[in-house]
This record gives structure tokens, sequence and C-alpha cells, in this order.
């Protein structure tokens, strides 16, 4: 049987002081993963999952989003699970970004995830913003993307046609736009855990403290195979994963300038409010040398 909490006709949202409009739909809280996906099929494309919230409400006062459904899962206890392990990580799709950044395991295994968790927002924000809004907000300068690419993570999806993992160099398919159909619902992230793996996570930003990238860069770097891993964010419509790189360590300058050039052929920034296409194609290098100082010089692997 389900059992969920709704009403209709929901215009504002309580705040210290006075309202906020945010617009006209119907407002459900649902108590389980089954209701929430039948919520979401019988909306047919017109709903909208409230986790965190810190983007959802915002396109909606802004008129960017208008769902007919808010459908709330803050209260569905199998998504408010977080696991760190010896075999991986679920990450539950309602964990607020604070919980993992402040989770001693998850922060000594993903340290470079958790870098870039850090750099998202205010303290106050990273209190409510989950990684599952993260990425399923889909901007292609979302700081957690090119870590989880760099680090092979899933997403763990729940239709009503049942279950589904979708790696995350296969989740983003345009700006703001996945692969989630209308009736499914993201469960959790899955992270495997790499032990030999080292990773680094750079973000360039107009200014110090909360900002959005103007470009961000992930590496992960496997020395038992010399494999570099690199995922670049802002710079395309959606994160960019290169293919593995053998990495040639008898002569880093020069490897740093074959690999910039892989990169710099790779992605197609545009100019923006943050940053021209000329800005971002001069600082991709400069990451990228900082990026193999971090992964490769003696003592700089995070």
């Amino acid at each position: 049987m389900r059992s969920l909490f709704c009403f209709s006709g929901f215009k504002f949202v309580r705040f210290q002081r006075g309202f906020i409009v945010l617009g006209d739909f119907e407002y459900k809280r649902i108590r389980s993963i089954d209701e929430g996906c039948h919520c979401l099929a019988e909306a047919a494309g017109k709903a909208a999952v409230l986790a965190g919230g810190t983007d959802l409400l915002v396109e909606i006062r802004n008129h960017l989003k208008s769902p007919k459904v808010l459908i709330d899962c803050k209260n569905v206890d199998a998504l408010k699970q977080v696991h760190v392990d010896r075999s991986g990580s679920a990450i539950g799709a309602s964990v607020p970004l604070n919980r993992l950044i402040e989770n001693r395991a998850f922060h000594t295994t993903y340290p470079a995830l958790a870098t870039a968790l850090l750099s998202i927002g205010t303290y106050q924000l990273r209190s409510r913003a989950t990684l599952a809004g993260n990425i399923c907000n889909a901007s292609p300068a979302a700081d957690s993307a090119p870590v989880l690419l760099v680090l092979d993570a899933s997403v763990e999806v729940v239709g009503i046609r049942g279950p589904r993992s979708i790696p995350i160099r296969d989740f983003f398919v345009g700006v703001k736009k996945t692969v989630l159909t209308p009736d499914e619902i993201v469960v959790s992230i899955q992270i495997p855990q790499r032990a030999d793996l080292h990773t680094t996570f750079l973000k360039q930003q107009r200014i110090r403290g909360h900002d959005l990238a103007v470009v961000n860069m992930a590496g992960a770097y496997s020395p038992g195979e010399r494999i570099l891993r690199l995922a670049i964010g802002s710079c395309a419509p959606t994160p960019v994963l290169l293919e593995p790189i053998k990495v040639d360590v008898g002569n880093v300058a020069s490897f740093a300038g074959h690999v910039a050039e892989i990169v710099l052929s790779s992605v197609s920034p545009i100019s923006d409010v943050r940053a021209s296409s000329g800005y971002r194609n001069a600082i991709l290098p400069v990451l990228v040398k900082r990026i193999l100082h971090n992964l490769l010089a003696e003592g700089g692997a995070s």
C-alpha cells in the first residue's frame, strides 16, 4: 500500500523573514522509492524530485522550471544511507554534502572528491545540497562530476520497470540533461575503491570563496599501471572524460605538453558571463601542469 503526504496549490515556501513565491504545483512527500517512481510515472514528465533543492528551488523561483508536481524524497530511509568500506562506497541520493565531507572514512578514501564537494557553495548550502542533486542538475560546471568520472562511479536508479546501474560517463547527455527517464529516481551513487589510485581536483574560479567553476579538472593516476585519467568540466556541453593516457615519467615537462594538446582537442569551451573561451583555453594547460605535478611529483599525490 502506498502512503504519502500531499497537497495541491502550493505557492509559497516560508522563510524566517516572510515568503518567497515559487509557483503553483502539487507537493507530495513520499516514504518509499516505489512511491516516488509511481508518482513520477503518473506525472508523465511534469514532476521534479526534491532532495536538497538548492538548484531546483532557485530554478522554479526564476521560472526556469515549472513542475506540476514536486516530489519530496527526504523522508525515504533508503536514500539517507552512506556506506564506505574496502569494496567501495554507496552514497544515498538525499545525503547532504556536509555529512560526506565530515565523514572521516569518506574523506580519507576519496580526498579529491571531498575537496570538490568543499568547493560547492557555502557551509549552509552544503547542509542541504546532495551529491545526487549535483549530478542530476547536469550543469557542465558541476564540481563533483570530473572526480566521479575519473573514479569510474555509477548512478543507481529505480523506475517502474525496475533498477538499473548507469556508468557516470554515460549519465550526462547535454546541458541540464541526463539519461534518466521520467519515471526514474536516483537511489545512490556507487564509487569503487582503488587503494592504488592517486587523485586530485582543481578548480579555477573568478573569486575566492563560493563561485561556479570557470574550469574544473580531476585526475587519477595508477602508479602500478602508469595510467592517467583526466576529466574536465565547464568546457563542453557535458563534463568530458578523456581516454586513459599512458604516463611518461621520464620527461614530465614534455608529457605535460602532450596531455595539454589532448585536453584542448577534446573540449569546446564557450564564452559566457564567467569567462571567455580564450581564457578557458589558456587556463587548461596550466591546470594540466598542476594536476600532473600533484599526481606525479614525489610526495605530491593526494
